[in-house]
């Protein structure tokens, strides 16, 4: 009975927290002469929506899956090589991309008259905190930028919190492996380490200070992670937990022995952006799932 009530105390607290961080309607206030906006990544068209700012999107790239009302907007083609015609075709007043992937398409709508705001939202949470406060600003937002900061800090929290009394002995380490050949794994700088840390929960790759590092299967056998997790994506190609089994089989890893392998979305997990919480829980979810045995 005492622990039907800690669990629906748990769920009230979680409750409470997703409401007052879900989007909302922003009331109108100074545009900043920008009313048409081009993402070109799925975490910056999620920040944008996040902010208020999701009416003035008209396009996005071939990736974006959320919110759910970005699939029925224009696409600009894909991440890596978003079409500049297209861009051009929407009339847009502001193209939003990463620094490091669009500088040079960026510089040439520059070039074009059209304004530009490259972002490093992608190199960590860090990274994301400060694109959503320079959107924030840019757009006339500041105020809602900032509560949507303040609920991811308060998310995170609670989801640390909730590790913490699921694994008061320590929580299992993940490996986050993102595909199978050659083997590649979330390392220990980028976003994926970030949250783990966040919330208390080892990564077992954090020794390897690369985003995504190339492992061999030796790599992984040194380490022994409790759990192993692969990213599968709405769309595209990625991994399976079966192909991974049949990848590590002949090695002495308990987590392949005793079948601790599971998908996660890679949608939370790759898109840097607002829906971090959702992105921690679901690592914490992976993780009880295996308590007591298979899931």
């Amino acid at each position: 009975m005492m622990k039907t009530g800690i669990l629906r105390a748990r769920a009230v607290i979680f409750l409470l927290v997703y409401l007052s961080c879900s989007p909302r309607p922003v009331s109108a206030g100074p545009s900043r002469e920008v009313d048409r906006i081009v993402s070109l990544a799925p975490s910056i068209t999620e920040s944008l929506f996040a902010i208020g700012a999701g009416g003035r999107v008209v396009g996005v790239t071939d990736h974006d899956v959320s919110p759910e009302e970005v699939k029925d907007l224009p696409s600009v083609g894909g991440y890596f090589d978003p079409s500049l015609e297209r861009i051009l075709s929407l009339s847009p007043d502001l193209v939003i991309g990463i620094a490091t992937f669009h500088g040079k398409l960026l510089e040439r709508l520059e070039s074009l008259g059209v304004a530009t705001l490259p972002l490093t939202i992608h190199r960590g949470l860090d990274g994301v905190k400060s694109g959503i406060t320079i959107l924030g600003a840019r757009l006339g937002l500041e105020e809602r930028a900032g509560e949507v900061l303040e609920c991811m800090e308060a998310g995170l929290e609670a989801v640390r919190e909730e590790a913490a009394r699921t694994f008061p002995g320590g929580a299992p380490s993940l490996l986050v492996v993102l595909w199978h050949d050659p083997l590649t794994v979330a390392g220990g700088v980028n976003y994926i380490d970030d949250i783990m840390r966040a919330i208390g929960i080892p990564n077992a790759a954090s020794d390897v200070q690369y985003t995504f590092p190339q492992m061999d299967p030796e790599g992984i056998v040194s380490r022994d992670p409790d759990i192993i997790l692969v990213p599968a994506t709405e769309r595209g190609m990625s991994v399976t937990p079966g192909s991974l089994l049949e990848t590590l089989k002949s090695f002495p890893i308990a987590a392949i022995k005793e079948r601790k392998v599971a998908s996660i979305s890679a949608d939370l997990l790759f898109h840097p952006g607002p829906r971090v919480v959702e992105a921690a829980r679901s690592l914490l979810e992976a993780a009880r799932s295996f308590q007591g045995g298979k899931p």
